[in-house]
C-alpha cells in the first residue's frame, strides 16, 4: 500500500495484522487555500524546504523498517494519548551527533500524519539554510491552515489586513497567527492534541532564539492558549539543558534519550547488510563481495553512529569510482588508523571518514570543490547555483561534476528541471569543513577564503562594466541553454543572481577576524556601490544587512574612510522616508560611486541597503566629494512609484528629463537640492563623466 489518502483512513477501521512501510499519504484539503492572498504571503515567510514531505529533503532520513520500533511505539503512544507520559505535553529527545535523531522524527511524522495526529513539522538544518527563527511560527501557522479550513479562512484575513505580523517578534508572531485564530474558532477539537515536530532543534540560528521559543511553548502549555503536544528534538547542548530545566518547564516535560549504544548495533547490521545486497545487485556482484568479517569491521568503524553507516553506503555506491569493491577497500584501510587514534569523540571516526572522501576528489577539482562549498556558506539558496556558477566562470555542468565527487555527504536539488542547490545530508560535514584542525588543508576558510573574495569582487565589478549603459548584463554566454524563455522571467532570475553575488561579496569581507589584503580592498574599493539597489531591483528582495563594525574591521587603515565610513553631515538626517532621523547616514564608497543609506532599526552599527520593487530612493553622490567635505543636496525625499525600466529610454524622454534637471538646477541656488529622477528611470552614475560637466552637487534617482 504506497498511496492512501487520508479519506481512506476509515477503509481500515477493523482491519488488523498488517503494516505501513512508508506509506505516502496525499492530501485532499488543498484546495481551500486557493485564491487566498494573505495565505501566499504566509508560504512565502514559511521554510517550505523544512516540512517533513517536502521535496528538498528527499530522499529524507528514515530508519530502518525493523529498527527502534520500541522507541517509535513510545513516541506515538505519547502522541496519541496512550501512555503514562501523555499528560506532559512537551516531549524533548536529545541525543549526541549521528545517532538517527532525524530518521525518528521523520518516521514519527508520517506515522502521526497518517493517524491525522500531525499539526506541523520542521526539520531544521544549518547547512541548508532552514533555520531562519524567524519563519518558525509563520511555517507552523501555514501547517495549521492547511490542516483546517476554518483556520486557514481567518489566517487569511488576519495577514491581509496587516501583513507586518509576517515580519513581527517571534512572540507576536505567536500570539496573533496561532493563539488568536485558534480562538476565533468556535471550537479547536478538530486540532486539539495534534502534534507539533520540531528536528535539529539545535541549528536553529541563534542561542538567544532557542531558548526563546522553548519559552514561548512552554507558556503556551501551561496557560493551555494552543491545544497541540509539542515533540523537540536537538543534541543535549549545555543551553537547550538549562532551558528545559528551569522551573516553568521542567513539570511540562518528558524527555528521552537517544544515547550512542553498541546494544543496537545488529539494527545497524541489519541495515548494513541489506544495503550491500542492493548494491551488489546493482553491479553484478557476486553474493560473497561482502563477508561476515568485513561487515565486523564496518560495525566497528561506525561505532554505533547512523550517520556514519549511511555516508558509508553512499560512498561505496559512488558512481565517480571504480566500482563498490575499490571504494570498499578504502572504508576498511580506515580500521588501522582508527586503532592508532586515541581519542574516544564519535567526531574523530567520522573526521577519519570524511578525510577518505575528500582525498579521493582529483587534485585540479579539489580548489574548485572547496570555493564552491565555501560560497555555498554564504549565498542564500535562491538561484545558488547559478550564482555559483556565474562568481566561478563555470558552467552548471562543470559545477556538478565538482560537486559529484561528494556526493557521499551532498546532492544537488533540481527546481523545475535545472540545477538550483545544493543540499547536505548532514550538518557535520559542513562542521568539519569549517574547522581547520578537523580538516586541515580542505578547510574552506584557509587560505581561498582572500582568493574568493577577490574572485567575487572582480566579477562584480565586471558586471558593472557591462551594465554601465543603465541595464542589468550578466554575460550569460555559459547558461544560454537554460535561459528562460519569458524575457520578465530573466530578468528576475538575472537581478536574483546579481543580489545573491553581491551579498555573497559583503559577507565574505565582513567575516569577523579575517583581514582583507590592501590588493582586494583596492579592488572593493573600486565597486560602484550606488549601482546596487537599482539593479538589485526585481530580485524579490527587499534589502540586507551589512555589519559596519565587521567589515570595517577588516580593512586595511588606509582604505577605511574610502570604503565604508559614517557621514559627518547634519543634511543626511531626515532624509530617509520614514526615518526617526536620529542616527547619521552611512556611506558605501566614493564618488561618483558612492551609495548614502542608513542604519538598520535594531542597531547603529548596522547598514540596511535598500531596494525596494518600484519604490526606494538612490542617493549618488558628487564626483568631487571627499570623506572630509562630503555633501548631500537633496529635498525632502517623496516615494514615487514607478513601472519596471524600459531597457532604453526615447530621445523625447531623455530631453524632458534633461529639461527637468536644468530647472531644478537653475533653481536651487548655492543649496542646490537634487530632485527625484521618476522621469528618467534608466538613469546611472557615469564613472567616465567630469565634474565640470555636473550642473548641480548630487542628485537622487528613483529607477
Amino acid at each position: 500500500m504506497s498511496d492512501v489518502p487520508p479519506s481512506s483512513i476509515k477503509m481500515l477501521d477493523g482491519a488488523h495484522d498488517f503494516a505501513l512501510y512508508h506509506p505516502t499519504f496525499v492530501s485532499t484539503t488543498t484546495k481551500h487555500m486557493a485564491g487566498k492572498r494573505g495565505l501566499d504571503r504566509l508560504l512565502d515567510h514559511s521554510m517550505r524546504g523544512a516540512f517533513h514531505d517536502s521535496s528538498d529533503r528527499y530522499p529524507p532520513p528514515r530508519c530502518h523498517y525493523d529498527s527502534r520500533q520500541e522507541l517509535r511505539k513510545t513516541i506515538t503512544d505519547w502522541a496519541t494519548g496512550l501512555s503514562e507520559a501523555s499528560e506532559k505535553l512537551l516531549l524533548w529527545m536529545h541525543g549526541p551527533f549521528g545517532v538517527g535523531k532525524s530518521a525518528v522524527a521523520q518516521d514519527s511524522a508520517e506515522a502521526l500524519a497518517g493517524l491525522m495526529k500531525l499539526a506541523a513539522s520542521l526539520f531544521f538544518s544549518r547547512p541548508n539554510h532552514r533555520n531562519n527563527p524567524n519563519r518558525i511560527f509563520t511555517s507552523i501557522a501555514y501547517q495549521l491552515a492547511l490542516r483546517s479550513p476554518p483556520l486557514s479562512d481567518i489566517l487569511d484575513c488576519i495577514i491581509m489586513s496587516n501583513p507586518t505580523i509576517l515580519t513581527a517578534a517571534l512572540p507576536i508572531q505567536f500570539q496573533e497567527l496561532i493563539v488568536k485564530p485558534l480562538l476565533q474558532l468556535a471550537q479547536v477539537t478538530d486540532l486539539d492534541g495534534w502534534t507539533i515536530i520540531l528536528d535539529g532543534f539545535d541549528e536553529i540560528d541563534g542561542i538567544d532564539a532557542q531558548r526563546d521559543i522553548i519559552n514561548i511553548i512552554a507558556t503556551s502549555i501551561r496557560s493551555r492558549t494552543t491545544p497541540f503536544r509539542w515533540f523537540i528534538l536537538s543534541r543535549p547542548e549545555a543551553h537547550i539543558q538549562r532551558a528545559m530545566r528551569a522551573r516553568n518547564v521542567t513539570p511540562l516535560l518528558h524527555t528521552l534519550d537517544l544515547p550512542l549504544s553498541p546494544e543496537k548495533d545488529h539494527e545497524i547490521l541489519t541495515f548494513l547488510t541489506e544495503e550491500f545486497k542492493k548494491i551488489g545487485e546493482e553491479h553484478n556482484l557476486p553474493a560473497s563481495w561482502c563477508t561476515e568479517a568485513t561487515f565486523a569491521i564496518l560495525m566497528k568503524l561506525a561505532g554505533g553512529l547512523w550517520i556514519y553507516v549511511n555516508t558509508i553506503t553512499r560512498f561505496i555506491g559512488n558512481a565517480k569510482s571504480f566500482g563498490p569493491q575499490s571504494q570498499l577497500r578504502l572504508v576498511l584501510s580506515l580500521e588501522e588508523k582508527q586503532m592508532r587514534t586515541l581519542a574516544t569523540n564519535p567526531l574523530a571516526a567520522m573526521d577519519l571518514f570524511y578525510d577518505l572522501i575528500v582525498e579521493q576528489i582529483p587534485s585540479d577539482i579539489l580548489l574548485t570543490a572547496r570555493k564552491i562549498l565555501l560560497l555555498r556558506d554564504f549565498v542564500p539558496e535562491a538561484f545558488e547555483i547559478l550564482s555559483i556558477a556565474h562568481i566561478l566562470q563555470l558552467s552548471t555542468e562543470e559545477l556538478s561534476a565538482a560537486c559529484s565527487f561528494l556526493q557521499s555527504v551532498l546532492f544537488i536539488a533540481n527546481k523545475e528541471g535545472h540545477p538550483s542547490h545544493i543540499q547536505f545530508y548532514h550538518a557535520s560535514f559542513m562542521e568539519y569543513a569549517r574547522d581547520p584542525q578537523r580538516s586541515k588543508e580542505f578547510c574552506i576558510y584557509g587560505d581561498i577564503l582572500e582568493s574568493v573574495r577577490l574572485e567575487v569582487i572582480e566579477r562584480v565589478n565586471a558586471v558593472h562594466s557591462r551594465s554601465a549603459g543603465g541595464s542589468l548584463n550578466l554575460n550569460f554566454t555559459p547558461w544560454e541553454s537554460s535561459k528562460p524563455e519569458d524575457e520578465a522571467k530573466t530578468r528576475k532570475r538575472d537581478a536574483s543572481i546579481y543580489f545573491v553575488m553581491i551579498y555573497a561579496m559583503f559577507k565574505l569581507c565582513e567575516r569577523r577576524a579575517s583581514p582583507i589584503s590592501p590588493s582586494t580592498a583596492a579592488a572593493l574599493q573600486n565597486v560602484a556601490f550606488s549601482y546596487i539597489p537599482r539593479f538589485a531591483r526585481g530580485s524579490g528582495g527587499v534589502f540586507f544587512l551589512v555589519g559596519y563594525n565587521s567589515l570595517r574591521d577588516n580593512l586595511p587603515p588606509e582604505y577605511h574612510d574610502k570604503i565604508i565610513r559614517k557621514s559627518t553631515n547634519p543634511l543626511h538626517l531626515n532624509k530617509k522616508p520614514g526615518h526617526p532621523g536620529n542616527k547619521l547616514a552611512f556611506i558605501l564608497g566614493t564618488a561618483p560611486n558612492g551609495l548614502i543609506c542608513w542604519p538598520n532599526w535594531d542597531g547603529s552599527d548596522i547598514i540596511q541597503i535598500e531596494f525596494r520593487e518600484g519604490e526606494y530612493m538612490l542617493y549618488e553622490m558628487e564626483s568631487s566629494m571627499t570623506p572630509d567635505t562630503e555633501e548631500i543636496a537633496v529635498s525632502k525625499p517623496t516615494r514615487v512609484r514607478t513601472k519596471p525600466a524600459p531597457t532604453q529610454v526615447s530621445r523625447q524622454k531623455r530631453s524632458r528629463a534633461q529639461e527637468s534637471s536644468n530647472k531644478v538646477a537653475k533653481g536651487s541656488g548655492s543649496t542646490k537640492k537634487a530632485r527625484l529622477g521618476a522621469e528618467q528611470p534608466d538613469a546611472v552614475p557615469n564613472q567616465a563623466r567630469s565634474s565640470t560637466k555636473r550642473s548641480r552637487k548630487g542628485k537622487s534617482a528613483v529607477p
